[in-house]
């Protein structure tokens, strides 16, 4: 398996090209992106054909198999690909731009971009051995790198104010995120929490969390009473088909600066060890119950032996002692 080969180079640097093209936010070049995403993923997968041995041509023909096919013969030789879902309604909406002029908007252009980046992502490091980020440096700027969310920058406030100039949704989609993976790795959570799977907002540390940041002085009481919105233009954000009418600039802002805030202020609580005192305070408590428990039990466990055992004395007195 070769990152040298004309077929991986071409792929890469489609895929630089869309992220290019998606950071000068111009929509009329947004159809040019979804035509370098799906020839991205066209390529890399037929180079991956060409590694397992197999010819990406047809029998006796000059045209190469086509994105279908490749699947199959990836498929016989056991190399899965979770993605082709989503991949297959790339194809489509392609097919759709190329042969009957359609149009793509600002949120599906971020919605594939995020999507093909997953998956180059995991399918370069699985098949190639191959880290994305360091691959795409070759190409592009970690500044619009940040941009699309494959790198974090000291500050994170930078890379979605200007997200925010190309997309007020996809800037909130992506400072969402951010957020939900910095509470979930600071929440403190339960066997029963992990196995369920939560939302972070259904996560029973979650307001506790909350309230301590504020507490301590790291987010604003306002953000925390203010979730409630950036949640549900979030979620406005993700199903805008779901919705009506549209949404003023400001109210996008408006919720921004709120994850933005509560990012910020999870950072510096990190820096501060509060994460880690909270931990502490958790496993004392808990260490304290367990004892109270063991105390509980051990009373209960000797009031009941009092109940049942005979008492001593009334049987004495029925034996003569010789």
């Amino acid at each position: 398996m070769s990152d040298k080969s004309p077929l991986f180079v071409s792929a890469s640097e489609l895929l630089a090209h869309s992220i290019d093209l998606y950071t000068q936010g111009k929509e009329r070049k947004y159809k040019f992106i979804i035509l370098h995403l799906a020839n991205a993923i066209e390529l890399i997968l037929k180079d991956r054909v060409i590694d397992i041995g197999l010819t990406i041509y047809k029998p006796k023909s000059p045209y190469t198999i086509t994105i279908w096919e490749a699947f199959e013969e990836l498929n016989k030789a056991s190399i899965a690909i979770p993605e082709r879902p989503v991949i297959e309604l790339l194809v489509d909406d392609r097919n759709t731009i190329q042969h009957r002029f359609g149009f793509p908007n600002a949120d599906a252009v971020f919605y594939y971009l995020g999507q093909v980046l997953a998956f180059f992502r995991r399918f370069l490091n699985d098949e190639y051995n191959v880290d994305l980020v360091e691959l795409l440096k070759l190409y592009v700027s970690e500044e619009d790198l940040a941009v699309v969310g494959l790198i974090e920058k000291e500050d994170e406030s930078e890379p979605l104010d200007k997200l925010f100039e190309l997309s007020p949704e996809a800037a909130l989609l992506q400072a969402y995120s951010l957020l939900e993976s910095k509470l979930m790795q600071y929440m403190q959570s339960d066997d029963e929490s992990r196995r369920r799977r939560l939302l972070i907002w259904q996560h029973p540390d979650f307001p506790h969390l909350l309230d301590d940041l504020a507490i301590e002085g790291y987010i604003s009481h306002d953000s925390v009473h203010r979730f409630r919105l950036l949640r549900d233009m979030r979620n406005r954000a993700a199903h805008s088909a779901h919705f009506q009418g549209d949404v003023p600039r400001e109210d996008w802002g408006e919720a921004l600066a709120i994850a933005k805030d509560l990012i910020s202020g999870i950072e510096k609580a990190a820096e501060a060890n509060l994460f880690s005192k909270r931990s502490a305070w958790r496993e004392k408590q808990q260490n304290n119950e367990s004892d109270e428990s063991l105390d509980k039990n051990a009373r209960n466990s000797e009031e009941k032996d009092e109940q049942c055992s005979p008492p001593s004395l009334g049987i004495a007195k029925n034996f003569i002692v010789f």
